[in-house]
Order: structure tokens, then sequence, then C-alpha cells
């Protein structure tokens, strides 16, 4: 592309086989592929890496690791939430770069006999990734894309939700955790704020988890003057997992979670089912007064 600037080259993150992206608006991304593979971290303008990183875990000790761990940054999970969502992802993965796409492929995972990929395309100021799920074994699975970005809790941060729709028949709902593996949502708490137009979520270190089916197919991390933005296709009429959740958010004192779910699919072998996201992160002032505004600002930020 004509006056288009990017770079992708290998690098190493915490000991660990890397790739490092940077758009030109100097974004920076890098990816994990000796283990994952995995987005573990984002400097919008080259600030400060916002993802969540578990220092503690994203050791040595993960290379080839039976068990599963959290590390952080963005992760492909595969939806409803069961056992074989935790199979470990601790191998070295194939690397593709050509142009201004990398491409990451997992070994085929033993348990689920499913092979998960990460495309990143650069853009000029914003980053298009395709999660992909392909079936390498010999039976049905049915199962989701579930692409869960992990977010440091920064202080005043909050997270908008546009809820509802955009025609005359106007439906808000969101769906509440009340309880799930031990711990739960306290629908009274106070960082749950509902508008007329966001439902609007602001941390207060509780756990808590909520979902809804987002018709507008986006939504905004403020923290300060750093904007991130997530953005994805809603598809009308498709079977959502959790009861029809296409974004979930989950929040604690660790960390906080920004999810967008695929439709649940039938996987055929040998047929790789995709899930797209498209993100903006920067520090130009988004609007939030209505979510017709939002939106607004948010489609002019990607190219």
């Amino acid at each position: 592309m004509e006056g288009f600037e990017s770079m992708i080259e290998k690098t190493k993150f915490t000991g660990f086989d890397a790739v490092r992206l940077v758009n030109e608006k100097k974004d920076e991304l890098i990816v994990l592929t000796e283990i994952g593979p995995r987005i573990i971290s984002f400097k919008p303008e080259g600030k400060d890496n916002f993802f969540y990183v578990n220092a503690a875990e994203l050791q040595q000790k993960v290379r080839e690791a039976e068990t599963w761990y959290a590390l952080g940054g963005t992760r492909l999970w595969i939806s409803p939430e069961v056992r074989l969502t935790y199979t470990p992802d601790n191998s070295p993965s194939e690397t593709i770069i050509e142009n201004d796409i990398l491409t990451v492929i997992s070994p085929i995972d033993h348990e689920t006999k499913l092979r998960k990929t990460i495309k990143i395309e650069v853009k000029s100021n914003s980053y298009l990734i395709t999660y992909g799920l392909k079936n390498e074994g010999k039976y049905l699975i049915t199962a989701g894309l579930w692409a869960l970005s992990c977010l440091s809790p920064i202080k005043g941060a909050e997270i908008y939700l546009p809820w509802g729709e955009s025609t005359e028949w106007n439906v808000k709902d969101m769906k509440y955790w009340r309880s799930w593996l031990g711990v739960g949502t306290d629908i009274e708490s106070h960082q749950w704020k509902p508008t007329n137009e966001f439902f609007i979520i602001a941390p207060t270190g509780e756990i808590g988890k909520i979902g809804f089916a987002n018709h507008w197919g986006f939504a905004l991390y403020r923290a300060g003057d750093l904007h991130f933005v997530k953005k994805t296709d809603y598809v009308e009429t498709a079977h959502y997992p959790d009861g029809g959740c296409s974004f979930e958010v989950y929040t604690s004192k660790e960390f906080h979670e920004l999810e967008t779910l695929s439709p649940l699919y039938t996987i055929k072998p040998g047929i790789t089912f995709t899930h797209t996201e498209h993100w903006w992160a920067g520090f130009d002032y988004i609007e939030v007064s209505s979510i017709e505004k939002a939106y607004s600002v948010i489609s002019t930020q990607f190219s």
C-alpha cells in the first residue's frame, strides 16, 4: 500500500520467542509464538502495555507444560466454558510472515484435536485479527471461538457496552453470572452502571461477570485518555453461547476481561471456522454521550 509503513519482525518477550508488529501509527503488538499463540502486549503509539501479564506464571516452566496457565494477554478460547476450554497451549507454533500479515498456527491439541490459528493483518492505524479453529480429528465437535483479552486494572478505567438495538423495537438486556465455578456476581454492585445509552462498567475490584448480545458489535475500554476498541460483526439469528452472548466482561482485582464470542458451530473434520476482531487503541477522544456518536467516531478509526 503506497505510503503505508509497517514492520513485522521476530523478537523475544521475557525470554520466549515472539513476533513484534508495528503499524504506521506506531502501535506495537507482541505475539508469543514459542507458547500459545497469544497476543501478550499492546502498546498504543509507543506507550505502555495495557494488557495484563501474569509475570509470576510467564516463566520457563511453561514451555511444553501439561498444565494450563492464565499468563494474560489475548488468547483464543473454546466456548462454551467446559473442561476442554482449559487444555494447555504451551508448545511452539508455526510462524508465517507475508507482507503485512502474520499467521501463527498452533500444534494439534491432543485432547480436542483442534488446531488454533491467529492471523494479524497490520493496518495503518489498527489491527485486523482473525482467529481460526480447524478440526484435525475424525469426529464432529460443537464449539465456538472465544477471543478473550485480559486488561490491566487501571484506576478509574471504565468499559462501555452499547446495549440494545438501533431499531424502534429496542430491548436492552444483560445477563449476570450469579454463580459459577465457586465464585459469583453481586448484581447489586455499584460497578454496574446501566444507562439509557451504554451499560457502563466501573470496576471496583470485585469479581463479576456479565454478557449480552451486542448488536452494535463494539466495546470501548477507557482509562484516562487511553481508548481501546474491540469491534466484531454480530450475526443476527445465529446461535450464540451462554444464552445468546456475543460479548462478555469479567472483572476482578487482578485484571479485567473484554471478550467476544462467535456463534456456536458444528465443526466438521478438515474445516476451519473463523472469528474476526478489529482493534484500535489510542489517545483520541471518543464521544460517549450516545451510542450513535461513539459508533460514528469509532467507524472512522479503522483503516
